[in-house]
């Protein structure tokens, strides 16, 4: 049934310009921040002199404090004004954004692309409440674990491709100029592709905008907090967002200060991480029958607790060599299959973890509150993301192994893991009680 309804929601205009618009989103945002990583990893981007292995993690905060910051403000927009509008006007703004980006790369000027970056957070702060809002007021309540998978999926492949191109090519001679052009062709792209969009009209039209985001930003997750149906949900989801920040952030440091090794290696463990959290989100949207599908998420935590605990494990100890290891001698080498065998199964767990809980959150949300209920999501996820990170550079100011964010996804989604199975079971006792 639900392979059925992915081919008809493709085919969809209440679906497929959104899906679209997203996941061409989601790969400019990485190529350009994968690009940024690379220059102050591998090629001596720096401000103030910083050393890669804390720059990266505050390239990091830069993009995520922004979603903290305004998606309350971002959720009163999405519940008063038509969503697919917003959406319009979002991608049309990412164009000027994505020509800020290639002029940052052409002139090599990391204020340019920090604060670039920062605009791009702030952009992804009012898209994320309109699309996430949309979705449930254009489709049906059985379609949202399959859309959401789907959207989900396809966006890790994006995430993986604007990854492997940033990290591989940004160091080439014709590296800025091609980014920076592709950047603003896949923009382009995206804003064309939404105009296609049929209107998602506005919950609350009559609702007054409130500007202060400190005020707001109270009220709406008070919102989320008298709905705990729909907060339960969110921190799993906010608690992904650290988890994912976190290990993204670390893993070009743990690649060359652990292993030994570059940027091909990176670019392979990041075609095996998405790949395996692709493969998680779409079989979640195959095998689900529109209900909750809570036993994915439960299954997903234990994943995200053995996986990386054994990465950790495994590697603890480990210094590299005199000379750098080529990405192929390490991935041939048995003494290796059980990195890769890890990595795989955390990015698969991930998967199974996070599109059940997408979906309850939209199915759940109240109508009339669903833009500032969303945002409040975002909110969180946010200042997940931006925690995540700080917590790295925490632990880099502190001389802390690499290996501890390993151990900081394992113990969280160990406490994840037990709250959602308790949730499970309570719920078979309510219905059998």
């Amino acid at each position: 049934m639900s392979l059925k309804l992915t081919v008809q929601l493709m085919g969809q205009r209440r679906y497929a310009p959104i899906w679209a618009a997203q996941v061409l989103g989601a790969f400019n945002d990485n190529l350009f921040r994968w690009s940024l990583v690379a220059l102050a990893t591998f090629h001596g981007l720096t401000v103030m002199d910083l050393p890669p292995e804390q720059m990266t993690p505050i390239a990091a905060t830069v993009f995520t404090l922004p979603i903290f910051l305004f998606s309350a403000l971002a959720g009163q927009i999405a519940d008063r004004f038509d969503r697919t509008k917003i959406m319009k006007a979002l991608k049309l703004t990412e164009i000027g954004l994505m020509l800020g980006a290639a002029a940052g790369f052409l002139l090599g000027d990391p204020i340019i692309l920090l604060a670039v970056l920062f605009l791009m957070g702030v952009q992804t702060a009012f898209f994320i409440p309109a699309r996430t809002s949309a979705m449930p007021t254009l489709l049906e309540p059985y379609e949202l674990v399959t859309a959401n998978a789907l959207m989900a999926g396809f966006i890790n492949v994006a995430i993986l491709a604007g990854a492997i191109g940033g990290n591989l090519y940004i160091g080439a001679t014709w590296g800025p100029a091609g980014i920076g052009a592709l950047l603003v062709a896949m923009a382009i792209i995206g804003w064309l592709g939404m105009l296609a969009a049929p209107p998602a009209p506005a919950s609350n039209p009559e609702l007054r905008i409130r500007w202060n985001i400190v005020i707001e930003t109270a009220r709406i997750l008070g919102f989320a907090i008298r709905a705990p149906e729909v907060l339960r949900p969110m921190i799993g989801i906010a608690w992904f967002w650290m988890m994912s920040a976190a290990v993204v952030t670390v893993l070009p440091v743990f690649t060359e200060q652990v292993l030994g090794s570059g940027g091909m290696l990176v670019s392979i463990f990041l075609a095996l991480f998405t790949f395996g959290a692709a493969l998680g989100a779409l079989i979640t949207g195959v095998l689900n029958r529109g209900k909750d599908a809570l036993i994915f998420t439960v299954i997903g935590a234990a994943m995200l607790v053995i996986f990386p605990a054994d990465l950790a494990l495994h590697t603890a100890g480990r210094t590299p060599g005199a000379e750098a290891i080529g990405a192929i001698a390490f991935i041939t080498d048995p003494a290796n299959r059980r990195i890769l065998i890890d990595l795989f199964g955390a990015a698969f767990g991930g998967g199974l973890f996070l599109v059940p809980l997408q979906a309850m959150v939209q199915r759940r949300a109240d109508p009339e509150r669903r833009g500032r209920l969303l945002a409040a999501s975002g909110i969180l996820n946010g200042a997940a993301a931006t925690l995540g990170p700080f917590i790295l550079f925490l632990l880099a100011r502190a001389d802390a192994p690499l290996q501890g964010a390993f151990c900081f996804v394992a113990a969280g989604s160990l406490i994840a893991g037990l709250f959602f199975l308790s949730r499970m079971f309570a719920k078979d006792r309510f219905k059998h009680g």
